[in-house]
C-alpha cells in the first residue's frame, strides 16, 4: 500500500507540473473539441500536453478513448510506470471494454512481458473482434516470434480498422515491397510526428529505401547447401579472449577479420576500411548502441562483393562507422548473414556449421508446432536483428535477455539486478556502439537460466539499457554475453525464432 501510494504521488506531481507548464493552452468549449484537439496533439508529436489533454477528458468522462490516447501518450514519452498506473486504473473502470485491454496489452508489451501482452490482446478481440489495437498489438506479437507473413496480415488489418492510427500506418508501410513502402513512409512522416529520435529513424530507414530503390540485396554467388567456416580466437590482450571472429574478403582485394556478435545485424566496419575497399554511400545513418556518447554519425554503403569462406554474396548493404574502429576491433559481422540456415555457433572447437533449415512442406511452423528436428529448441523473441531469451535470474526475477557473443561478459539491468542481489561501484569497463558506458556496477553473485541450462556468475555487470528498451519498445533486462556461451554449441534458427544449447565437447 505505501509503494502504491508513492506512484500515485509521482503521477499527480508530474501532471500537475505539467498542467502549470501548458496553462497556456486555451480551454476548449466543448467535450468533442477537447478530444479533437488531444489527438492533434499527439499526431503532432506533443506526447506531454496530450497526456494533459487526455487527462482532463477522463475528468470529465472516464471513456475508453481517453484512457488509451493517455497511456499511448506517457509510452511515447518511454514514462512506463505512470501508463502501468493508468492502465491499471482503466482495467479497474473499464473491464469490458476492448480497447481497454488492447492499451493494457501495449504496456505489458512495453514491460516485456510478451505473453500476458497477448492474453489482453486475444481478450480485447473476443470483446470486438474489430478492435484496431488490438490486431496491432498482434502483429507485434506476430513479429516478435518470427511469424511474419501473419504479423503482416495484423498489420493490414489494424490500418484497414483504424485509417488514423499512426502507429498502424507505419507498421503497415514499412511492411509493404518497393516503392509502395517509400510512398507509405513519406506519407506517414507527413502526417505523423514523434519524438526526435525516432523520427531520425525513420527518416534514415526512408532514405535507404529509396537507395537500394527495391534491388536485392545480399544475392548468393552460388548455391551452398551446408558449410564448415573456422572461427578465429579474437583477443584484448595476451591471453584475453574477447570473442572468435571471421575472416572477411570486400571486392576480392581487401581482408579483416570481424568480431562474430548474435547482438549485431549485418556488417559494421570503420569509415577508413570502407575507403579502402571503395564502398559506395547510399545513405547517412546513425549507429547506436551501449554507450553515453549518444549515436555515432555514420551512413550505409553499397559493397560490390563480399567472401566469407566457401559463401560468396554480391549486391551487400553494411553499416559504417564514422570512427575508424568500431569498439576494440575493425568491425563486427552479425549471424543473421546467415538466416537463411540452421546456424550452429560451436564455441567449444571454434566452428561455425550451417545447415539446412528443417522442412516446412507441412503447416506446422504457422500453427506454432515446433518441427519434429527442433523440439528441443526454445522459443526467443526477435526485434529486428536481436534476439531476446527469456532468462530467469536467481530464484525469484525474470526478463528478457539479449543473446549477444558481442558482449565479453553477462550483465543485467541495475533495476533487475536490485530485486536479486546488492549492487556496488564497479571498475569494470564497458564498450558499446555508442561508446563508453559512464555508470557500470556490479552485482554480487547470481545465477542466470536460460532454457535448460544453470549458469552461475562470481558477479555480474548492470549498467541503464533504458535507450536500448526505447528503441525497441519493449523491456532488455540484460545481457548473455560470451562469458556465458563460450563453452557451448549455440544453435540458431532465424527463421521460425527458436535457439538451441549444446554443452556437450
Amino acid at each position: 500500500m505505501e509503494v502504491r501510494s508513492l506512484v500515485v504521488t509521482r503521477f499527480s506531481f508530474v501532471l500537475a507540473a505539467v498542467f502549470c507548464a501548458a496553462s497556456v493552452l486555451a480551454q476548449a468549449p466543448s467535450p468533442a473539441e477537447s478530444a479533437d484537439n488531444a489527438r492533434l496533439l499527439f499526431r503532432q508529436g506533443e506526447f506531454q500536453a496530450a497526456a494533459i489533454a487526455f487527462q482532463k477528458l477522463i475528468d470529465r468522462r472516464p471513456a475508453p478513448e481517453f484512457y488509451a490516447g493517455l497511456v499511448q501518450s506517457l509510452l511515447k514519452q518511454d514514462n512506463v510506470d505512470d501508463a502501468e498506473l493508468v492502465s491499471s486504473r482503466a482495467m479497474t473502470a473499464l473491464p469490458k471494454s476492448a480497447l481497454i485491454h488492447a492499451m493494457r496489452g501495449d504496456v505489458l508489451f512495453r514491460r516485456g512481458l510478451i505473453g500476458d501482452a497477448e492474453s489482453e490482446y486475444r481478450a480485447a478481440l473476443e470483446w470486438d473482434e474489430k478492435c484496431a489495437r488490438a490486431w496491432l498489438g498482434m502483429g507485434r506479437i506476430f513479429a516478435a516470434i518470427s511469424r511474419r507473413a501473419r504479423a503482416r496480415e495484423a498489420f493490414s488489418k489494424a490500418r484497414e480498422l483504424d485509417p488514423e492510427d499512426g502507429d498502424a500506418f507505419y507498421y503497415w508501410a514499412v511492411g509493404l515491397e518497393y516503392p509502395k513502402n517509400v510512398a507509405g513512409l513519406e506519407a506517414h512522416l507527413a502526417g505523423y510526428r514523434s519524438d526526435p529520435e525516432r523520427d531520425r529513424h525513420e527518416r534514415e530507414y526512408l532514405a535507404l529505401q529509396k537507395a537500394v530503390a527495391g534491388r536485392k540485396v545480399w544475392v548468393p554467388g552460388h548455391e551452398i547447401v551446408a558449410s564448415e567456416i573456422k572461427l578465429e580466437q579474437m583477443l584484448l590482450g595476451p591471453g584475453r579472449v574477447l570473442g572468435v571472429g571471421l575472416k572477411v574478403r570486400f571486392n576480392n582485394h581487401v581482408s579483416a577479420r570481424l568480431l562474430l556478435d548474435t547482438g549485431a545485424s549485418g556488417i559494421t566496419i570503420g569509415h577508413k576500411l570502407a575507403e579502402k575497399m571503395k564502398a559506395t554511400k547510399l545513405s547517412d545513418f546513425s549507429l547506436e548502441g551501449a554507450g553515453d556518447s549518444g549515436p555515432v554519425a555514420g551512413y550505409e554503403a553499397w559493397v560490390d562483393k563480399i567472401s566469407i569462406g566457401d559463401f560468396e554474396f554480391h549486391d551487400c548493404v553494411i553499416h559504417v562507422s564514422g570512427r575508424n574502429q568500431v569498439g576494440l576491433q575493425d568491425g563486427i559481422i552479425g549471424t543473421d548473414i546467415f538466416e537463411k540456415y540452421l546456424i550452429t555457433l560451436d564455441l567449444i572447437r571454434q566452428k561455425l556449421r550451417l545447415a539446412p533449415l528443417p522442412d516446412t512442406t507441412s503447416t506446422a511452423a504457422e500453427e506454432d508446432k515446433p518441427a519434429p528436428e527442433t523440439a528441443s529448441f526454445s522459443q526467443v523473441f526477435s526485434f529486428g536483428h536481436l534476439l531476446l531469451m527469456p532468462t530467469r535470474v536467481g530464484s525469484t526475477a525474470s526478463g528478457l535477455f539479449v543473446l549477444d557473443t558481442g558482449s565479453l561478459t553477462n550483465a543485467i539491468s541495475p533495476a533487475l539486478a536490485r530485486q536479486v542481489s546488492n549492487v556496488h561501484d564497479s571498475n569494470v569497463q564497458v564498450n558499446g556502439m555508442s561508446g563508453a558506458v559512464k555508470n557500470v556496477y556490479s552485482a554480487d553473485a547470481t545465477v542466470l537460466q536460460f532454457s535448460r541450462f544453470r549458469q552461475p556468475n562470481q558477479d555480474i555487470v548492470t549498467f541503464d539499457v533504458r535507450s536500448i528498451n526505447k528503441d525497441l519498445g519493449t523491456e532488455v533486462s540484460g545481457f548473455i554475453g560470451f562469458a556465458s556461451l563460450k563453452n557451448l554449441k549455440v544453435v540458431i534458427d532465424y527463421r521460425d525464432g527458436l535457439v538451441d544449447f549444446d554443452d556437450k565437447k
